[in-house]
């Protein structure tokens, strides 16, 4: 009577990142054992709907098999990493790992003015186009006026996104600067500021006062 191999083998991964970037290169690397004997390793991974297939042929009761990837999917993206062990009984193990690619993208920040010498009292409508590759979470515009600090706050989901606001220019003298800043955060916490300065023009003429000395 032959008493039947019914275990599995004994799959161990490791990972070189867990926390890749794009362009970044993963070793996965398996350890496997097993009492009858080993045949055959397979590792899998699947990145933007793309299945990749790596087989070993093997033989012993110990193994390690590896393989390096490139990462190049965005920021945010998921990659299954699955290695299987079969023994020569047919006894398969598997052992799945999701690794997220992390982001440290910033968004993009495009800004533009209604006008970009604005008089006293007329109205600078300050508009941002934003765009992240992932995820957009907040925007926030700064402006500071004669000492005053302004902040206006927006949330913001998906990946594109339009902001602004319209600031009159009160309690600032001509030639006076203003500073304007528009901040984007992603959903991974990157975050991009796009600044400019804004001068109010000088247009009042010189005062002239004559006088004679003889008349």
């Amino acid at each position: 009577i032959t008493v039947p191999d019914i275990t599995a083998p004994v799959v161990n991964t490791t990972f070189n990142v867990t926390s890749p970037l794009i362009n970044d290169v993963i070793n996965f690397t398996g350890n496997v054992t097993d009492l009858g004997g080993l045949s055959t390793a397979n590792i899998t991974h699947n990145m933007s709907g793309v299945l990749t297939k790596v087989n070993f042929s093997l033989s012993g009761t110990s193994a390690q098999v590896s393989n390096a990837t490139l990462i190049t999917v965005a920021g945010g993206s998921v990659i299954n990493f699955t290695m299987y062990a079969t023994d020569i009984s047919n006894n398969v193990r598997q052992n799945s790992t999701l690794i997220t690619v992390r982001d440290a993208t910033f968004p993009v920040v495009n800004t533009t003015f209604n006008v970009t010498s604005p008089l006293v009292n007329s109205v600078i409508n300050f508009t941002g186009n934003v765009t992240d590759e992932v995820a957009l979470l907040s925007a926030n515009i700064t402006y500071n006026m004669s000492g005053v600090l302004t902040k206006v706050n927006f949330s913001l989901s998906s990946a594109s996104a339009q902001v602004s606001n319209a600031t009159l220019i009160t309690g600032c003298t001509e030639t006076c600067a203003i500073n304007f800043t528009m901040f984007a955060t992603d959903t991974n916490n990157n975050v991009k500021q796009n600044s400019t300065l804004i001068t109010v023009p000088d247009i009042t003429a010189p005062v002239v006062n004559t006088t004679f000395n003889v008349t």
